[in-house]
């Protein structure tokens, strides 16, 4: 079968008595003789079979039968669908000749997740300058050497723009490149773009036929047959036809596609309405120096936690997450924010700090045994963080790595946004799991050494050893013990006159903290094992000086095991009083100082009561779960476990237990359960109830606000999940845009 070529003729309707009686359906063939065909692909076969309404009609045996003679119908005009280049507009616009794009028209574009997005109207029109100046600069160098144009900040000033190389890299983080292209002509159905080597060729053939003194004429058409072109440019697996300076047409080569115009030619369809794809110069919408976001009126700096050794682009995704989440509120809940007459934006910084630490020098990966390699894996890269920051030999260096991580970050941005302090800009930072303890030391200046140094200036006692010592001995201990007063009165004067410089060695930050979200954080517990106490007087000053941070936000789910409540190291009686709830990303949206305070539950606290839990857990099991004996190490029955409430373990227990055989995880599972129960129990005997005389004083802002949690699924399992759902809730964006804007927010 031979193919037709690139300029083969479709039929030219122009007289109006065709089209009567003929259905605009394509698919409509009620008048026409049927046609029907079979086409495979793959071996390029095509099956015609006609019936013919022809007076001759060949019958069975190939020997003709007469028919009355018909009314000879007028052959079927083309696809409305697919209107034909129009050449009378051609022939009026034939003498306007064609100037280069202006940088409007011309888009620039990224690759994100397998597709072209285009940039920003402020941004392309930016490269489209750096691009024509760099032309400029190479034409004008006699030596043709390569010119160095700079970079342009694009995507917010998140990221920088190469032109000559063609790629797009983050400004604050490493390890994040896509390329991006110069879009001149694109399919006019979508706006795709057209590769890049491609489209210069073709601008290069528009503009050298259309920029003569003396532009080249469509040529003459037939009045039937398939229109022809005035040029044709090919190339390897493609070719672009010219029918008039607005009617230019992309056609691929392929076997599909040269059947179906062999196929539509036949039926006398044109070429372009079968397997053509037209084209369009310049993007339709044209770049605006007006769209461009206002200025960043509100830095956060999100900080991680623990696990991130092993991915250290993990904390850039998360922090991409949050981004889109708060984009999303922002859009939803606050749009005045977004308007033209904005003049505030909230932006997100990931501090990623993890990767840059050597600490033990793989020593712990060394010690790991072999058996459940997988489990301890995990458990290296997630609880050793904490260990490592328990340790005063590594503490000092993580602290001085994260430190001066954000003090980096904040000059990378305070250089390239020259406006944001002279205007009034405020920093937050947003902190995840071990990461708020990490930020809150650094914030207040917090170090063991100088708790340890606080406490023995105010111990005086004898040494518990001298005690014991002979009596012929007590004339040398009491002159020890007039030594230690002497060095204690010492320490003290050099202390005082250090002071100063103590103050100003210590690690800090460049920069007063506005508003500091605590997400998942276990700082409580830390404070708490620091020996901070309530003081009583409804300030969070005891815990973080006003001075250095003006709010604090501690941001929990309920199931979250790592978690824990501020409020009552601030006042004990909020022990009892339920925290705020986050609103709902679809719900209705309130101040939360106008949300009054409500009192939990009474919490169940005896041991019966505890034991009731536990075995009305059991019962959960079932009584047909298998019970080791008494004396085996494995034993899970109520009756073998250590007094207590730890329900929660029980039922994870039964979820694990679905086979008669333990697995290894099952029984570290069962361990951990057993050393929770002796925990708890030791807990709850030396608990001591005290009497909170201050229950009348509220706190001056509310800490702590909880998530709500879905209804759906197992609290046991959100248990393992809720500590690294944060990032994607959509509650959570919503709450730290409201809380960075709430003049935006909450307007009703």
């Amino acid at each position: 079968m031979q193919y037709p070529t690139p300029g083969d003729n479709f039929p030219d309707y122009t007289s109006s008595s065709d089209w009567e009686g003929r259905s605009s359906d394509a698919a409509d063939t009620s008048n026409d003789s049927s046609f029907s065909f079979g086409m495979d692909l793959e071996n390029s076969d095509v099956t015609f079979k006609i019936t013919s309404d022809d007076p001759a009609d060949p019958g069975e045996d190939g020997t003709c039968t007469k028919a009355p003679p018909k009314k000879p119908k007028p052959p079927r005009p083309p696809p409305p669908r697919k209107s034909k280049p129009d050449s009378s507009s051609s022939s009026s616009s034939k003498s306007e000749k064609v100037a280069d794009l202006v940088v409007q028209k011309v888009r620039w574009l990224y690759r994100e997740e397998k597709k072209w997005v285009p940039f920003i109207g402020y941004d392309s029109c930016q490269m489209e300058w750096k691009y024509r100046q760099a032309q400029l600069q190479v034409k004008e160098d006699e030596e043709g050497m390569d010119v160095d144009i700079g970079t342009v900040a694009v995507r917010g000033g998140l990221y920088e723009v190469d032109v000559a190389k063609r790629q797009c890299h983050a400004i604050y983080w490493s390890d994040d490149t896509v390329k991006v292209m110069r879009g001149t002509w694109f399919y006019s159905s979508g706006a795709e773009p057209i590769e890049e080597g491609m489209a210069n060729d073709i601008e290069k053939e528009h503009l050298d036929l259309f920029t003569r003194d003396n532009p080249p004429e469509p040529p003459a058409q037939p009045t039937k047959g398939a229109q022809k072109a005035m040029h044709e440019l090919y190339f390897k697996d493609c070719h672009v036809d010219w029918y008039s300076k607005d009617a230019v047409y992309f056609y691929s080569n392929s076997t599909s596609s040269r059947i179906a115009r062999s196929i539509g030619n036949t039926l006398g369809f044109s070429k372009a309405s079968t397997s053509g794809y037209k084209l369009m110069r310049g993007y339709p919408t044209p770049a605006s120096l007006d769209d461009k976001p206002p200025p960043i009126s509100h830095l956060v700096f999100v900080v991680h936690g623990v696990g991130y050794v092993t991915d250290k682009k993990a904390i850039i995704k998360n922090c991409s997450d949050l981004r889109k989440s708060a984009s999303k509120a922002i859009a939803k809940h606050l749009p005045d924010l977004i308007s033209p007459a904005s003049t505030q934006r909230v932006e997100f910084l990931p501090v990623e700090w993890r990767s840059s630490l050597k600490l033990d020098n793989g020593m712990v990966s060394a010690i790991t045994p072999y058996k459940l390699k997988g489990l301890r894996v995990v458990l290296n890269s997630t609880g050793m963080d904490v260990l490592y920051y328990s340790s005063p030999l590594y503490r000092s260096e993580i602290i001085q790595c994260v430190q001066a991580e954000v003090n980096n970050l904040y000059e990378m941005f305070r250089q390239r946004n020259e406006g944001f302090e002279p205007n009034g800009g405020k920093i937050s930072i947003f902190s995840h799991s071990l990461g708020s303890v990490i930020m809150y030391d650094i914030i207040t200046g917090w170090n063991p050494i100088h708790l340890y140094d606080h406490y023995l200036s105010h111990e005086q006692s004898l040494h518990p050893d001298l005690s014991t010592v002979s009596p012929d001995q007590h004339d040398l201990v009491a002159e020890l013990h007039q030594a230690r007063i002497r060095v204690s009165g010492l320490e003290k004067q050099l202390l005082a006159t250090n002071q100063i410089a103590a103050a100003v060695n210590r690690p800090k930050l460049n920069f007063k903290v506005e508003n500091y979200f605590c997400v998942g954080s276990p700082l409580a517990v830390f404070l708490a094992l620091r020996g901070v106490r309530p003081q009583g007087n409804g300030s969070i000053s005891h815990i973080i000086p006003k001075a250095v941070c003006s709010r604090l936000f501690n941001i929990y789910y309920p199931c979250d095991p790592v978690a824990y409540r501020l409020e009552p190291l601030i006042l004990r009686h909020y022990s009892t009083i339920c925290p705020l709830q986050i609103h709902r990303f679809e719900g209705k949206q309130v101040a939360y100082h106008t949300i009054k305070t409500t009192a939990l539950p009474v919490a169940l606290k005896t041991g019966e009561e505890m034991k009731g839990i536990q075995e009305s857990d059991a019962e959960m099991l079932g009584a047909g779960e298998e019970r080791t004996s008494p004396g085996s190490s494995t034993s899970t029955s109520p009756q073998h476990l250590p007094r207590g409430g730890a329900a929660g373990f029980t039922g994870m227990r039964a979820w694990f237990s679905k086979t008669a055989e333990k697995s290894p995880e099952l029984e570290a599972l069962e361990d951990m359960e057993r050393a929770i129960l002796r925990i708890e129990n030791m807990a709850e005997s030396n608990e001591k109830v005290e009497e909170d005389e201050m229950e009348s004083v509220e706190l001056e802002h509310r800490v702590d606000y909880e998530l709500k949690e879905s209804n759906l699924g197992s609290s046991y399992l959100s248990a393992l999940t809720s500590h690294t759902s944060y990032w994607t809730a959509a509650d959570v964006g919503l709450f730290v845009v409201s809380q960075l804007f709430p003049e935006y927010a909450f307007v009703e």
